[in-house]
């Protein structure tokens, strides 16, 4: 009772910013309904209102049970100490909604960040766990809200993330305003994909290039996302900030950022520990409530006249379960290749999802330099559960096919320096019962020196890095003279063989893996062969390109 009073009394005296006062009330709502939930956002205007009240009570020994009998012989003093508050967040609201087209303000960063092949984004288990699950939408219709279990392999890490429509609650927005956030929310579910995905860790890298402390709100323009992802504008030269864009193509990374917003993860078992940054206590991380993965605040409606025609930017930060891995001491990061963020979410959805995990693992690896290790086509950690694909019953050799052109494709935009597979498989699927020997294979895959280079440079692990990269670099130069049949010497028969298969196969029009499928020879060693990684093919393989050529000789 004493909570309605003090907004019905706000009603009464600030007449005249009535949606300021329906957001008191609605994040008031939120505390009642929701007491142990952390992280909800409220208002300098908000905490101002309850201060002047907390003060007069206190010099007047008033009772705050009985506010009405008293609060009006007060109204100037409270009007003159929260009025600022309230005037400046609605200004800044309203000065910025009558333009059509909002200017970014992350647009040096973000420049910088097209122009670098790395950045540092998150890589704790959690973060990326719940990245995939997004990705892959793998939230179920089984309680209230749409959830999703989220654990790993080992049972280590159990968390629950669910889709709630609550992402609208607190904003400072006129009804036609909300309405328009409510039409992006309202989509939630339906568009958890790989855009989202991608709009998580652009979200994720900017605030972490920009935060000073943890609980710091970044603005972020849809327009930020569209140049990391290496979408043209309508204006914007190369290598500059692009601007312009078609309201669908906004549309789209807001109804993401909506979707984010929407999100609510709790975690229920993790032997993750915090590290205090002033004390050093170690706390471990149990039982925590629902707590919203993304706060979003000051969103800027866009007009035409007086029409809203979209919202393209706003305020946002990590709830406090994100924020604890992505920041200052605590954080948990790594490089994620920012090619990554450019495949088409839906032609190129395995290349990004591969990209992300390798990021992950390699995060992982670098503390014990095992960036040799090959990884496990099949099963439960494996290289196709990782992207979501399935095996063609039908046409097995197409998943292979497609395992390895995702493979070609990273190598040949620098996210991965070579792969090969490990073991009997040889690469030739025309062999008798060669998918079970695919299926039972191993790929390893090596990460780029220019990787290496960053987890040297950022001293990720200070008593090891330095030691590591530098024996790294001997033992790749030396692993590969033995994978990829790596000499010394150059032969140039060899490179104009290798030069004629190249246009050759282009005629036809073959993938390598089609060619290595007709020659009769492994896909990562004519893909080697063909980039000139081989200087000496074995003398059975020069005959079966020779003959696939329909050649007897160089002359």
């Amino acid at each position: 009772m004493v909570q309605k009073n003090m907004i019905d009394v706000a009603k009464e005296i600030f007449k005249s910013h009535v949606s300021i006062v329906e957001a008191w009330e609605n994040k008031w709502k939120i505390l009642s309904d929701n007491p142990y939930e952390d992280g909800i956002v409220d208002t300098a205007s908000f905490r101002a209102y309850l201060l002047i009240l907390e003060e007069i009570t206190n010099e007047s020994n008033l009772p705050i049970s009985n506010l009405k009998s008293w609060i009006y012989n007060y109204r100037d003093r409270i009007v003159s100490f929260v009025e600022p508050f309230i005037e400046n967040e609605w200004s800044y609201n309203r000065t910025r909604k009558n333009t059509r087209d909002i200017k970014s303000e992350n647009q040096e960063l973000v420049t910088s960040l097209v122009n670098t092949e790395f950045a540092e984004s998150g890589s704790a288990l959690i973060f990326h766990k719940l990245r995939e699950t997004i990705s892959k939408n793998e939230f179920k219709d089984i309680q209230v809200y749409p959830t999703a279990q989220i654990s790993d392999e080992r049972k280590k890490m159990k968390a629950v993330a669910q889709v709630r429509n609550e992402a609208n609650k607190g904003l400072r927005l006129t009804s036609s305003e909300i309405e328009q956030w409510q039409n992006l929310t309202d989509h939630a579910i339906s568009v958890m994909d790989d855009l989202t995905a991608d709009i998580f860790d652009i979200i994720s890298i900017m605030w972490m290039k920009k935060a000073q402390y943890k609980d710091e709100m970044i603005h972020f323009h849809c327009d930020d996302a569209l140049n990391l992802r290496n979408i043209q504008g309508r204006s914007g030269g190369q290598g500059e900030y692009q601007t312009g864009y078609r309201k669908k193509d906004r549309d789209d990374v807001m109804k993401r950022l909506a979707a984010l917003s929407s999100i609510w993860i709790r975690i229920e078992k993790d032997e993750l520990r915090l590290v205090d940054e002033e004390t050093k206590n170690i706390d471990r991380l149990e039982q925590v409530q629902f707590n919203p993965l993304f706060l979003v605040d000051s969103i800027t409606v866009a007009y035409r006249g007086d029409e809203p025609v979209g919202i393209y930017e706003c305020s946002i930060r990590p709830g406090e379960i994100m924020s604890h891995f992505l920041f200052g001491a605590r954080k948990e990061s790594g490089f994620l290749a920012l090619k990554a963020l450019q495949y088409n979410p839906i032609r190129q959805k395995y290349h990004k999802r591969l990209a992300r995990y390798l990021a992950w693992q390699w995060r992982i690896r670098q503390k014990k330099a095992d960036y040799f290790r090959p990884y496990n086509l099949s099963g439960d950690k494996g290289i196709l559960k990782v992207m979501g694909l399935e095996i063609n019953e039908r046409y097995p050799q197409r998943t292979k096919e497609t395992v390895e052109n995702v493979l070609d494709t990273l190598l040949e935009d620098k996210i991965i320096d070579n792969w090969e597979y490990v073991g009997d498989f040889d690469g030739i699927s025309s062999k008798k019962f060669w998918l079970e020997g695919w299926l039972n294979s191993q790929v390893r895959i090596i990460p780029t020196k220019d990787l290496l280079s960053q987890y040297k440079k950022e001293n990720i692990e200070e008593k090891q890095t330095i030691n590591t990269i530098s024996m790294l670099q001997s033992l790749i130069e030396k692993e590969m003279k033995i994978v990829s049949e790596y000499e010394n010497s150059t032969n140039d028969d060899t490179n104009a063989l290798a030069s004629l298969f190249t246009k050759e196969r282009k005629k036809r029009n073959l993938s390598i893996s089609a060619a290595a499928s007709q020659i009769g020879v492994s896909h990562s060693t004519l893909s080697r062969f063909e980039r000139g990684q081989i200087k000496k093919p074995t003398n059975e393989n020069i005959e079966k390109i020779k003959n696939w050529l329909g050649i007897e000789d160089l002359d």
